[in-house]
């Protein structure tokens, strides 16, 4: 039987704006995702953000 993909969101960084990130997200979430990650590109912790794909 096969089972449902999870939805995969794309996050970017606030700053430079370079996607380094994927993750997933429930249905249950209705509101855009907002973390604090390392940016490989700027070198330190900057605010994430989703976006559409």
């Amino acid at each position: 039987m096969a089972t449902k993909k999870k939805k995969r969101t794309k996050v970017v960084c606030t700053a430079c704006k370079k996607t380094s990130y994927f993750t997933n997200k429930t249905k249950q979430v209705e509101d855009k995702l907002e973390m604090s990650k390392f940016c490989k590109e700027c070198k330190k912790h900057t605010t994430f953000k989703e976006v559409k794909r």
